[in-house]
């Protein structure tokens, strides 16, 4: 089975490359936006967390290429899905992985208990209580920045292998 995918192999770079890319930029930039907002006259934090809210099925996408590219790529290298520790090689390929592990559940949390409670706060482009909606934001910058910690972490460990 894994000759039959070597000609995959190329596909599942790009797959990982341009889904790595296409998640981490918008996350990292939306981060510095959303937290900077006060700064950016005459935005407010909704303006901004919309535009981001608007890039969700980007993000999305580009989240499930790079799984599927680095887990393609992963099972036509390796032939199986195990976590080695027999070399220094392997123990960060698994270190690697461990660190994109806690990223895609760290997203479930951005996604369900950060960003809902704005959702449910900004009903038909109207927000009813900006105060809420400003401790929320709060909220949500602080899983966005160790989210994006996660995915540079993540970025300079797969540049380093």
């Amino acid at each position: 089975m894994q000759n039959l995918l070597a000609p995959l192999a190329p596909l599942a770079a790009a797959l990982h490359d341009l889904g790595m890319v296409l998640y981490v930029g918008p996350m990292v930039a939306f981060t510095v936006l959303i937290a900077m907002h006060r700064r950016l006259h005459p935005m407010q934090p909704w303006d901004v967390v919309r535009t981001y809210r608007a890039w969700g099925a980007g993000l999305g996408l580009s989240m499930g290429a790079w799984v599927l590219g680095l887990l393609l790529g992963y099972y036509i290298e390796q032939g199986a899905f195990v976590w080695r520790f027999d070399s220094p090689t392997a123990r960060w390929t698994t270190a690697r992985f461990l660190v994109f592990l806690a990223l895609w559940a760290w997203n479930l949390r951005v996604e369900v208990w950060s960003l809902e409670p704005l959702r449910r706060l900004d009903q038909d482009g109207v927000v009813a209580d900006p105060a809420s909606y400003a401790a929320a934001t709060t909220r949500l910058v602080r899983d966005m920045a160790l989210q994006s910690v996660l995915c540079l972490g993540y970025v300079l460990m797969a540049s380093s292998s």
